[in-house]
């Protein structure tokens, strides 16, 4: 009863509640057995995996989450649904216990970091780049690469944050699938009239040809004529 057991996947923190020198131990408790007398010494386990914060629409293990509401810079409501893998700093746990106390506060402030975040980065975004790949990916890195600077200080490593879908109004889906067409109709118009230009080329560049051909011949013809005479 006076030992406290650290699972391989946890990491421990030891705070004296009756003592000379009163408060948490400033060292992680790592795999093992360690000392936890009852009234005397408190411990809190934190979890050393890789976890996983989800901002989607699914349900997770009875946990249902949400994705980010974001408005963009063209004034469209976007929701952002994201995947955040991270992993609490081993070696400066106790540190998060000294900052935010027992519990799992941690997650609450890298919920409100990951909303800030999404808005800052993803509302950003214009018509044009909700269905373009490369701009979404684009986007997540950065807004993986802002995250993990603003959770530095609170011992939390962000380990990728990944964007899994942009959802949108139907009505914005069709307005930006016409413009789409529309584009693509452009496009194809333009091509049509370089086509045609290329065949009025190849036409005039035909005729000046059967015209120097004939010329040829008649002089041809001609130079016969006159030795035949």
């Amino acid at each position: 009863f006076s030992i406290a057991k650290i699972r391989i996947d946890q990491i421990g923190v030891r705070t004296k509640i009756w003592s000379v020198k009163r408060g948490v131990v400033p060292k992680d408790g790592l795999v093992g057995w360690h000392r936890g007398i009852p009234k005397v010494d408190q411990w809190d386990r934190y979890d050393g995996t890789v976890q996983t914060f989800l901002r989607t629409s699914e349900r997770l293990e009875k946990i249902k989450t949400e994705p980010i509401k974001v408005r963009t810079i063209d004034d469209y409501d976007v929701d952002v649904e994201l995947i955040i893998k991270y992993i609490l700093r081993r070696g400066e746990v106790y540190l998060l216990r000294q900052l935010l106390g027992p519990g799992d506060r941690y997650k609450i402030i890298l919920n409100n970091e990951a909303v800030d975040v999404a808005r800052s980065v993803f509302g950003k975004m214009g018509e044009k780049d909700l269905y373009d790949p490369y701009e979404r990916r684009k986007r997540a890195e950065e807004a993986g690469k802002l995250l993990a600077e603003r959770m530095k200080d609170r011992y939390l490593d962000i380990i990728d944050v990944l964007l899994l879908d942009l959802r949108f109004d139907p009505k914005l889906d069709r307005l930006i699938r016409n413009r789409k067409l529309a584009e693509q109709d452009t496009l194809v118009n333009i091509s049509k009239t370089r086509a045609a230009d290329e065949r009025g080329i190849t036409m005039t560049i035909d005729s000046t040809t059967e015209a120097f051909v004939e010329k040829i011949m008649g002089d041809r013809n001609a130079k016969l004529t006159i030795l035949e005479a």
